[in-house]
């Protein structure tokens, strides 16, 4: 795929020299088919295809990718799929989007390159190597997500999250059809997929191969089991492998072919675009098991580079979400752990029931897979009321319910908090949709999880860290309920009637909402900014239609799907962007203006130019303190 862009004003024409369907003009983007006649090239500008002379375009220098704007677009984009009613229990993780980059740019000294093509056999470009089907599925498919987006969009670094955080999505979705297709789980309690499932179907473009894939190569010591170290699907380093399965010894073209019901072209394509971890597609393949082992040791480093990311460059994302609350709920983990509890005894029995009882399940027998009554249990008896309030309220029996429970921590960080709670892809056989536990320790293969029903008892089991499908924390120092609080002190005098009765709205729902006075300043000065404190403030371009107080865009925007009188209405925009703030712990936990400022440009409003409006919009919250 090549970039360009248009010089003059020329016509893009339904043929080489023929007839012109509409005119173009200087600086904008056209992206290449590959098709070329004479002196003609054929692109795509926008939503339509046609003929430009070459003398009318130049290839389009790549732009420098900004690592800090890249990870925070990361973060953006993990929240926007995150909040889609459609998402649960597939959420989406920025440190997989990064890691994804990191695995693509292969540069260790920056970690992340806008780099072309480097995919040999395919039309992939960017840092994550975006090819044109993928972003043009994500085009299709994403909705609003993918509203404000265009054609020439796939060579943006920072679209470029948003496609690969949607294609996360999809391909968690089709792994757990194709893991329900085979019998595993069930609809009310999904097969999970792991990060290295997921990642194994990119790849493979193929779900079906990934999950083969990572069934074949995976041992007992991945799965938890006692007597073993972590094998093919994440040994640790200078750690001898468990013996492999048959499969995992099998050729890998011949294995995608047979078992994997590959096609040629296909099992071809993959062989030629990463030769460095399949060998070649003769005799001399690699075998299953050390693909997947060189793939897992692959994205569990680019996971760990993708945490330093975060932590270096969005350092308040990972603070905000561990806060100061600690993890009461390991008390009682380890407390159980010491007495013991296991499958087979009458007092491990009576108590593994008592687990499903503190959640109102009355479980018959011991051998229901117990592995989330038991993280169930611990949060209910913990004495913290955030702990007990916090279990899922549907199904929270089951580990998949887990997977949206608090917010998500980066997969393979250095310093995920003892007690953070881990759900895994399925480990144990009594386990058939994934595992549920609590973080003790780990590295960048293996990951210990304290939990029930590991090899049928309460303990602590090593697993491969690339079982790992979601990693969550919830900081219970944060209030119990989010009830009212004062509304204000707030200095208005600056504003007239109109204005200030506006402010007074915005001042009262925040409170309302359990918001305190740092906040509702905070979305006061906001909306000065993009409204000037205007219910009625509209602004129609060509690519934003942004309403009310907060300028809701009906486009691409917090004003997607919803009438346009409702935008108009200055309490139900307000509420519309209090439901946003809810869901930001960085502005949630904010303590002061330019804590709760940054957070509201960054993750609420994001506008353009982030860093300048942070500095503008703050100098405005300080001129409304009392």
């Amino acid at each position: 795929m090549t970039v360009y862009l248009v010089r003059g004003f020329p016509d893009l024409l339904d043929k080489p020299g023929g007839t012109a369907l509409v005119g173009l003009f200087g600086n904008m983007t056209a992206v290449g088919t590959g098709n070329v006649s004479g002196d003609f090239v054929e692109v795509k500008v926008g939503d339509q295809t046609g003929w430009v002379s070459k003398d009318s375009l130049v290839v389009k220098d790549r732009d420098v990718l900004d690592e800090v704007a890249f990870v925070r677009e990361s973060i953006i984009a993990e929240r926007a799929v995150n909040a889609l009613s459609q998402t649960a229990p597939w959420f989406v993780s920025a440190d997989y989007v990064i890691a994804r980059a990191i695995f693509e740019s292969q540069d260790i000294a920056r970690k992340l390159v806008n780099a072309g093509n480097k995919i040999p056999g395919s039309d992939t470009v960017g840092p994550l190597q975006m090819s044109t089907a993928e972003w043009q599925t994500f085009l299709a498919n994403g909705g609003t997500l993918a509203a404000d987006f265009g054609t020439a969009s796939v060579d943006d670094y920072l679209a470029q999250a948003w496609g690969a955080a949607f294609t996360m999505f999809t391909d968690a979705k089709a792994i757990t059809q194709v893991k329900l297709d085979a019998g595993q789980g069930s609809n009310a309690d999904p097969p999970l997929p792991s990060y290295l499932e997921i990642f194994l179907a990119y790849l493979t473009t193929s779900p079906k191969a990934a999950t083969s894939l990572a069934a074949a190569a995976a041992t007992p010591a991945d799965k938890g089991q006692d007597g073993a170290q972590a094998g093919i699907a994440g040994a640790g380093a200078g750690v001898a492998p468990a013996a492999p399965v048959p499969q995992g010894a099998s050729k890998l073209n011949d294995f995608l072919k047979n078992t994997a019901v590959l096609r040629d072209d296909q099992i071809e394509t993959l062989f030629k675009a990463r030769p460095g971890l399949t060998g070649t597609n003769d005799a001399n393949a690699k075998t299953v098991g050390d693909f997947v082992n060189s793939v897992s040791t692959a994205l569990g480093q680019a996971l760990r580079d993708a945490a330093d990311l975060i932590a270096k460059d969005a350092p308040e994302t990972v603070a905000a979400i561990i806060g100061t609350g600690g993890a009461p709920w390991m008390t009682v983990a380890t407390a159980e752990r010491n007495k013991g509890i296991k499958e087979g005894t009458a007092a491990g029995d009576a108590e593994i029931l008592s687990y499903f009882q503190s959640i109102n399940i009355q479980a018959k027998t011991s051998a229901t897979p117990w592995c989330a009554a038991f993280v169930s249990f611990c949060m209910k008896t913990s004495g913290n009321q955030v702990a007990a309030d916090s279990i899922p309220k549907t199904a929270p029996a089951l580990a998949a319910s887990w997977k949206g429970w608090g917010s998500p921590l980066p997969a393979n960080a250095s310093t995920t908090p003892q007690g953070a709670v881990v759900v895994l892809s399925p480990t144990e056989d009594q386990d058939d949709s994934g595992h549920v536990g609590f973080f003790v320790s780990g590295n960048t293969d293996t990951i210990t999880l304290l939990g029930g029903n590991q090899t049928n008892a309460v303990k602590e089991s090593t697993y491969a860290r690339s079982r790992v499908a979601a990693i969550r924390w919830l900081d219970v120092a944060q209030p119990a309920a989010a009830g009212p609080v004062a509304a204000g002190p707030i200095n208005l005098s600056r504003f007239n009637a109109k204005q200030q009765a506006a402010a007074k709205i915005i001042i009262d729902r925040f409170a309302a909402s359990g918001f305190g006075s740092v906040h509702q300043i905070t979305a006061v000065a906001n909306a000065w900014k993009e409204s000037s404190l205007n219910p009625s403030e509209q602004t129609h371009t060509s690519r934003e239609d942004s309403i009310g107080l907060f300028q809701l865009n009906m486009r691409s925007g917090l004003g997607v799907g919803h009438q346009l009188n409702d935008l108009l209405d200055a309490t139900k925009n307000t509420d519309i962007i209090i439901d946003t703030c809810k869901s930001v712990p960085e502005f949630k936990n904010a303590q002061d203006l330019a804590a709760a400022v940054t957070a509201f440009v960054r993750f609420v409003e994001k506008p353009a130019n982030q860093p300048a409006e942070i500095i503008d919009r703050l100098q405005k919250a300080k001129s409304l303190e009392a």
